[in-house]
């Protein structure tokens, strides 16, 4: 049978494994290390029952700061987010958590601490087994203790080997390959034993948690890492992906990505040429006594670009040159900017980065970062003097806030990384840009000798510079009108096609049409005499009445009137056409013309009728017409009627294109056609207005502007000239000073707005 004894340890067993699935289970779910660190305490306070656990993390300076604490019912005061001094740990118990890796039990009411380390002394290997040992605890330990009101405390060191530590760190803190990355401590307002059972729990969580923040150390290395390649792209994209080397937008890029206040990008030219300075945000003044007033012509500077930059403060992590760049935490404390430091006194401008731009050993010039001071609070538990050694226990934890003003910022290695990156492609983009410019120097210079030339030309052929003039105005015509002779030749040689045949045509019809009323008359009159006949000769010879039946006199006599009205109207349809046909061509009116707009418009309509009745998989186009009062209007009629033909042959073929392309759609296709005469605030008079609009899928935006470019077309290959436009530009425009207008929305449909004078029109007022 099992003891109690033994039924308690597997249920304390059992809790140990539940807590450490639980915690294993939280460090799983997430990436984020504060949300761990707050998990954890959680977990371990829950599980020990205690008044407080927290985590503790230390420092680059040996000061530590509690990052995440679990306290039960406030029976002790929070801790969370002070800060404590270096001091307050001694170096030798450091040393003692990274070497042996030990862990501390502090009983106040006895006096004791008890020591637990996992690590030979002698050989730094693990031990085989755990040992225990108790000693007094020193009485500064005591008080301290008893001064946060904590009766037992236990502390379980937290080492990492990730950490990316400065020399001075590592040497205060590690011996070895790990480093001290803070404690797990514990707290209780009242005396507790810890069993080797819960210490041992406690050490399986540390190691979750390095394990946790292993991970997260790993998270941030690729966040930041994606943020160094996001802003080096960003700017290569400026330097090198644009049509023109953005230099100015590159340097306001580099000083956001660098948080900084301003910079400057200084480009070295030639001794007897200015510099190039680009300028963003604050920008020292250099003083009225230097000869120089850009920074970076002093012959200080021009040294340090040619010999590099050499730091005398001693202080050679990363305020001094990092390769070949200049990394300055406090321009103030550099005795070798002393003569630089009045042109910053104005501005508040502590901490500078330059890259000193070169390509293939010369030197193009260098990029400049600057660095604002700052005001910096910190919050310690219990107030102390920074300057000097802790040398007694303090008994006050109230928080004290240390407010410290003009503060340098050091530049970080993530920043100098991202520094020699950009610096790289800063140092060929300009290289590029001082390429291009001396190209178009060298092009300037060429010009100006071409002029040189021309002008000596000139003066040599007086006598040919009236040819030369109308050999100029020739081809800039030739120019203007090359784009029109396709267009121009197939609307003249269609015009000539149409009044040809309506020529033809009207010949043949005007003889039917004049004859057929003969023929009614001639018709009616021997129907006549046939009924005579059969009145006054009611006896008829057998052979008459024979032939009467064969050919059916009565349905002749009732059918061939109905046979010659049909005639009748069908002669009268083909000369309206034929008229329509002549009034779209209009050869005979080739000056302006008092005209019926509404006629050329129908006419244009006429002809276009086989393509807007219905046809298989493609519904009636309907025509809507909205006319105006116009009196005749004095224009190139014939000029007219073609832009009528290009607009509404391009709405017919915008409407047919999207039926076929969206079958599925229960699209019913429609034109809008509209006149009126509206009045032209420029000059007074009247203007027509011609709207012709439809409802197809519209003109994208992007390609609006170019819609009366010749040439430019929407088409497949070999469906559009795209000179239909651009001649009806050129009509309204040129010839009859008017306007055109285009008003589209994709899937809204299009309208065309044309407008043209109409000058022998009075005015309202004027009637």
């Amino acid at each position: 049978m099992y003891t109690v004894d033994t039924a308690q340890d597997l249920k304390s067993q059992l809790d140990h494994q539940v807590l450490l699935r639980r915690i294993i289970s939280r460090i799983r779910q997430s990436l984020e290390l504060p949300e761990i660190l707050k998990a954890t305490v959680a977990e371990v306070r829950s599980f020990l029952g205690t008044d407080r656990i927290m985590i503790y993390r230390f420092d680059q300076d040996a000061s530590g700061e509690v990052v995440a604490e679990s306290i039960y019912d406030d029976r002790l005061p929070s801790l969370l987010g002070l800060h404590f001094p270096a001091d307050d740990i001694p170096q030798e118990a450091r040393d003692r958590y990274v070497k042996l890796r030990q862990r501390t039990i502090v009983n106040v009411n006895s006096g004791t601490i008890s020591i637990s380390p996992l690590d030979s002394p002698e050989t730094g290997e693990p031990l085989p087994t755990t040992e225990i040992k108790s000693r007094s605890v020193d009485p500064c330990h005591i008080s301290y203790l008893t001064a946060m009101g904590v009766q037992s405390s236990v502390v379980v060191p937290i080492l990492y080997s990730g950490q990316n530590h400065d020399k001075s760190r590592s040497g205060q803190f590690s011996t070895s390959s790990n480093q001290l990355w803070g404690l797990l401590v514990s707290h209780h307002s009242e005396p507790r034993e810890t069993s080797p059972l819960e210490l041992q729990i406690l050490q399986l969580v540390v190691d979750q948690m390095t394990i946790a923040i292993g991970q997260a150390d790993m998270l941030a290395k690729t966040r930041k890492q994606a943020m160094l390649e996001a802003a080096i792209n960003k700017v290569a994209s400026l330097l090198h992906e644009q049509p023109t080397i953005q230099l100015q937008a590159a340097l306001e890029a580099t000083v956001e990505d660098f948080q900084g206040s301003g910079g400057r990008l200084y480009i070295q030219s030639h001794p007897e040429k200015t510099p190039e300075v680009f300028y963003c945000g604050e920008q020292p003044t250099m003083p009225s006594w230097e000869t120089k007033s850009i920074m970076e012509e002093h012959p200080l500077w021009q040294k340090w670009l040619r010999e590099g930059f050499k730091s005398n403060s001693g202080r050679r992590s990363l305020d001094s040159c990092r390769g070949n760049i200049w990394a300055i935490t406090d321009l103030y404390r550099e005795s070798e900017l002393r003569i630089f430091t009045p042109a910053f006194q104005a501005t508040a401008i502590r901490g500078l980065l330059v890259f000193p731009i070169q390509y293939r050993h010369n030197n193009l010039g260098c990029l400049t970062i600057f660095r604002n001071e700052i005001d910096t609070e910190t919050i310690w538990a219990g107030r102390f003097d920074p300057s000097l050694k802790q040398m007694m226990p303090r008994q006050s934890f109230e928080v004290w806030r240390e407010l410290k003003q003009g503060q340098a910022q050091p530049w970080t290695a993530d920043e100098i990384r991202l520094g020699q990156a950009l610096g790289k492609h800063f140092s060929m983009a300009i290289q590029q840009y001082m390429l291009y410019r001396e190209v178009q120097e060298l092009n300037s210079t060429l010009e100006k000798q071409v002029q040189q030339r021309t002008i000596e030309l000139k003066r040599s052929l007086d006598n040919e510079q009236a040819k030369t003039e109308q050999l100029e105005k020739t081809l800039d015509e030739l120019k203007r009108t090359q784009s029109q002779l396709i267009q121009t030749e197939k609307m003249s040689g269609l015009g000539q096609l149409v009044a040809g045949v309506a020529h033809e045509i009207n010949n043949p019809i005007n003889f039917i049409f004049g004859n057929l009323s003969y023929v009614n008359e001639y018709s009616d009159s021997l129907l006549k005499l046939i009924l005579l006949y059969h009145q006054y000769y009611p006896e008829r010879h057998p052979e008459i009445e024979s032939y009467e039946t064969e050919i059916e006199l009565d349905f002749l006599q009732e059918d061939l009137p109905k046979i010659l009205a049909s005639m009748q109207i069908g002669s009268q349809r083909i000369r309206q056409l034929v008229l329509s046909l002549r009034n779209f061509s209009r050869l005979e009116q080739a000056d302006r013309k008092s005209v019926d707009i509404h006629e050329g418009i129908d006419s244009t309509l006429l002809i276009l009728q086989h393509r807007l009745k219905p046809r298989p998989h493609h519904p009636t186009i309907e025509i809507v017409k909205n006319y105006g009062d116009i009196p005749p209007v004095e224009c190139y009629a014939g000029l007219l009627n073609q832009v009528f033909m290009n607009m509404l042959s391009n709405a017919i073929d915008a409407m047919e294109s999207h039926i076929k392309e969206h079958p599925e759609d229960n699209f019913s296709p429609q034109i809008m056609i509209s006149t009126a005469l509206i009045p032209d605030i420029d000059n007074g008079k009247n203007c027509l207005q011609i709207s012709i609009a439809d409802n197809g899928p519209g003109i994208p935006s992007n390609i609006q502007s170019h819609i009366f470019d010749p040439f430019f077309t929407t088409k497949p290959v070999g469906l559009g000239t795209g000179l239909g436009l651009s001649i009806s530009y050129q009509i309204v425009v040129e010839k009859h000073q008017g306007k055109i207008n285009c008003c589209s929305e994709p899937g809204q449909g299009t309208e065309f707005r044309i407008t043209i004078p109409a000058y022998n029109i009075p005015t309202t007022e004027s009637k």
